[in-house]
């Protein structure tokens, strides 16, 4: 079917239901960042396969919003059907709320899944519209009576993570979360992350794209925990672990459910930012309700001295995958036909001759000239550009093992460097180093830390549009919460055990991109007389590209960590590398 047939179909649905605008979000009821097929709903309709997009239908427009990331595919893939490109970020482009009180009538009705949105987004958006009015129906779900072919439900199996990577187990986990619903002065906790649920019932799974978790729900009261998931799903050795531990197993679809059995007396965390609409609604109605993140997403980001040993041991693993693809990179790209596809599918090849590597953590981003300096770049076929000749070469990937999470991010010049690229490289890399040599005070917040990694560019009037760093999970999901490391004043302070990235970049539109990083993991330091100090352990094993260095903009302290960093990785990965890449390792680690 056509997208122009589906968008006649929705609006004969609309007709009939008396909406005058459908708004279809990338989403799935978990609020996940990566989306399984069964909720890609927007893509269904509008043909536009991006991973970031909202598309809106009235009665005679449809339009499709995304960021600057894909601007070029959403055009080319929407281009057959009547859908209208909105280029969200763009001066005279408005906001989804603002075009629709331009465009409807006082009295419209906007319908849309509350599934699909969190509480907080509805909320705001319910306000917005009323400034007109115009209604704001959160129970429509009209795409479902269409959608035929509709994928079913993610179905994968279950496994369960062995306490040997682990770390610490489901019951031990439960009290933590129990102590801190007490704490909260709380009876009950609603969990709808994946992540969140995966961690707390050391449980795994493949039902989301790069995420390894399982669709799921969970409610976890002081006395008892209730997983709600597929049976299907579960192996009955897992079934019985689990049930063994006292855990009520129900079924997914039963989660709304269980909340006739809530009473008014109960107290339960959930956050309206991140629980869908629906959900925090029924369990508004039926107890009492704390706003609050899961006490999960902060003990998940602490990670376990077993948890930290295991992803000190993956970095070496993921650094062997990631030196050698480099040297593929560096030594092949004039003489094999390599491109920006084939590029992702090498680096792939080589994690997984890894041993405990199970998938890539995102979707690689493989940048060559002037495609390194958009910042999340993805390479399809039509844009998939060859490798050669001379350029910037931006290499943006993860990957997950049983052992831990991986992202990284190295940027190397095919060819002589010009000069602006090597000064702008090593602003980038004395941002980098600052924020890895950083020492703070306990309490101190990401973005106390951010600009650390910005002040070598803002002397140069030099600055970039993203974070300098995000939590990142164990076998768990790439980009994790609650800390940060960005310019947002997320009142969230870094505590020892958690584990972030530091990728500060420069991009110049039209010419190249340069971006660095590395994980880190927050770590005691010292105590004196004026409190504890914390600072951080550089995880990540790769080198950097000291071609692109200025010795002459660098400190001598600045020389001294690069050459005793190069010399720790050459330690560490050298003697399991073929004795070419060892060689050439050995030159590119060689002091500056």
């Amino acid at each position: 079917m056509k997208t122009d047939e589906k968008v006649k179909m929705l609006r004969s649905m609309m007709t009939q239901e008396g909406i005058h605008a459908c708004i279809i979000p990338t989403a799935d009821p978990h609020q996940s960042e990566y989306i399984a097929p069964h909720w890609q709903a927007r893509q269904w309709l509008s043909g536009f396969s991006g991973s970031a997009g909202t598309a809106v239908v009235t009665l005679k427009t449809a339009l499709l919003w995304t960021d600057s990331r894909y601007y070029i595919q959403a055009a080319a893939e929407i281009r057959e059907s009547e859908f209208e490109l909105m280029k969200q970020g763009q001066p005279k482009v408005p906001t989804i709320s603002k075009w629709l009180l331009d465009h409807l009538n006082t009295g419209d009705v906007v319908g849309i899944d509350g599934q699909m949105f969190s509480h907080d987004f509805v909320k705001t958006l319910k306000t917005d519209l009323e400034a007109k009015p115009v209604i704001l129906d959160p129970g429509i779900d009209l795409l479902d009576r269409i959608w035929m072919d509709r994928p079913e439900l993610p179905g994968s199996e279950a496994f369960e993570l062995k306490s040997v990577y682990a770390g610490q187990t489901r019951e031990h986990k439960l009290e933590k979360i129990r102590e801190k619903l007490r704490d909260n002065h709380a009876n009950l906790c609603i969990m709808t992350a994946l992540d969140e649920i995966a961690w707390t019932f050391n449980l795994r799974g493949s039902d989301i794209p790069f995420s390894p978790v399982n669709i799921a729900y969970a409610m976890i009261d002081l006395d008892r925990a209730t997983l709600f998931i597929d049976p299907a799903k579960l192996p009955a050795t897992v079934s019985q672990s689990l049930e063994k531990e006292g855990i009520t197993l129900k079924g997914y679809t039963d989660f709304k459910d269980s909340f006739h059995q809530a009473r008014e007396t109960d107290i339960a965390l959930a956050h309206s930012k991140h629980t869908n609409h629906q959900i925090y609604s029924i369990a508004k109605e039926r107890c009492r309700i704390i706003d609050k993140p899961s006490p999960a997403g902060e003990l998940k980001a602490v990670k376990s001295q077993d948890e930290m040993t295991h992803i000190r041991n993956t970095m070496v693993k993921d650094g062997l995958a990631v030196t050698r693809f480099l040297h593929w990179v560096e030594t092949r790209f004039r003489d094999e036909s390599i491109t920006e596809l084939s590029a992702g599918d090498k680096m792939l090849e080589l994690r997984q001759q890894q041993p405990q590597f199970i998938e890539n953590s995102f979707s690689p981003i493989m940048a060559f000239q002037e495609h390194s300096p958009i910042c999340h770049y993805s390479a399809d076929k039509t844009s998939d550009k060859p490798i050669k000749g001379t350029g910037m070469f931006l290499t943006d990937s993860g990957g997950n093992y049983l052992t831990g999470t991986t992202d990284i991010t190295r940027t190397i010049h095919l060819g002589p460097p010009p000069e602006d690229a090597v000064r702008d490289y090593t602003l980038v890399l004395k941002g980098h180093i600052a924020v890895a040599r950083a020492m703070f005070p306990k309490g101190t917040k990401g973005f106390q830390i951010d600009t650390l990694a910005r002040h070598p560019m803002w002397e140069r009037g030099i600055n970039f549009g993203h974070g300098t760093g995000h939590g990142v999970g164990f076998f768990l999901n790439v980009h994790e919460g609650p800390a940060s490391i960005s310019p947002n004043p997320i009142d969230k302070e870094l505590k020892p055990g958690m584990v972030l990235t530091n990728e500060p970049g420069i991009y110049r539109e039209g010419q190249y991109g340069i971006r660095i990083e590395n994980m880190i993991l927050v770590q005691e330091d010292m105590e004196t007389e004026f409190g504890r100090f914390l600072s951080f352990e550089n995880l990540t094993l790769c080198h950097y590209e000291t071609a692109l260095v200025d010795r002459t903009l660098l400190t001598e302290d600045e020389i001294r960590w690069i050459n005793t960093y190069h010399e720790r990785v050459y330690e560490r990965l050298s003697p399991q590398l073929e004795t070419e890449v060892q060689d050439w390792l050995k030159e590119k680690t060689a002091p500056i």
